[in-house]
């Protein structure tokens, strides 16, 4: 890695030189010298890994308690574990992706296929690990090393889809709650000035309904049913949301995820 191609990946990940020298568990000013000097195999190793999972809309960061309490051993934790990851994800697209289908259950944290279950566990940053593979028809093996493979990719794209999903409603909570002043009026008499402050109010809590609903989203359980009916609350009181960003989430709940880098 150039000291050119560094410094341009620490600025699309949004960092620092004192956030990228703790994540890096080394001094700032090692971290300049990088962006001036040849950067070395492990760090390049690391910050690819993280553009490659921040790409992909899957977390990367520590969590927030272990960088303010600069717990270095989690953090160089999640560093190794975003590292396997990445791998993991290249290498089941290098085969031309997952075998099979495996249905995922992010609330529930597993996912099945045929006579195989794999379990998982949710990493304190939002992300997951694999902790768990059981088969119902025989004993595990060497040989399902690709199997367990193929599932955290369907994981990983279950996590990828349900970030995006979340994004794309809070979108929509923010877009409601600045433009709550601004409805359709039915009939030829003008509201008075309370009637139209309670109609503001009611369509702000419905920017509260679909936040709350991004959160379900987050851990498997909202659906884009749930979102209909809100949104057809808002219409009921006068209140259309931008044709793109109701687009946004459709696309997000209702297509099948990408999870391929963008890089």
């Amino acid at each position: 890695m150039t000291k050119e191609e560094f410094a341009e990946h620490l600025a699309y990940l949004r960092l620092s030189l004192a956030e990228a020298a703790l994540l890096l568990d080394s001094s700032e000013r090692s971290v300049r010298r990088w962006t001036e000097e040849s950067v070395p195999g492990p760090v390049a190793a690391a910050v690819r890994a993280w553009r490659e999972l921040e790409s992909r809309r899957l977390p990367w960061k520590p969590d927030t308690i272990s960088v303010m309490e600069r717990d270095q051993d989690q953090i160089d934790r999640i560093r190794s574990h975003d590292e396997v990851l990445v791998q993991i994800l290249r290498e089941v697209e290098e085969r031309g992706g997952p075998a099979a289908p495996w249905a995922v259950d992010l609330e529930h944290c597993r996912a099945t296929f045929s006579h195989a279950e794999v379990g998982f566990y949710r990493l304190a940053n939002g992300g997951f690990n694999v902790s768990t593979y059981r088969r119902f028809d025989r004993p595990p093996s060497d040989d399902d090393r690709l199997e367990i493979a193929d599932a955290a990719y369907c994981i990983a794209q279950a996590f990828s889809r349900a970030a995006t999903s979340a994004e794309a409603l809070r979108a929509i909570a923010s877009y409601t709650r600045e433009h709550a002043h601004v409805f359709v009026r039915q009939g030829p008499a003008m509201l008075t000035p309370a009637a139209t402050e309670q109609r503001r109010e009611a369509i702000s809590k419905q920017a509260d309904a679909v936040d709350s609903l991004a959160t379900e989203v987050e851990g498997g359980r909202g659906t884009y049913a749930q979102f209909e009916e809100v949104l057809r609350e808002m219409q009921r009181l006068g209140f259309f949301p931008e044709t793109a960003l109701v687009s946004a989430v459709a696309r997000s709940m209702l297509s099948a995820p990408a999870l391929r880098s963008a890089t």
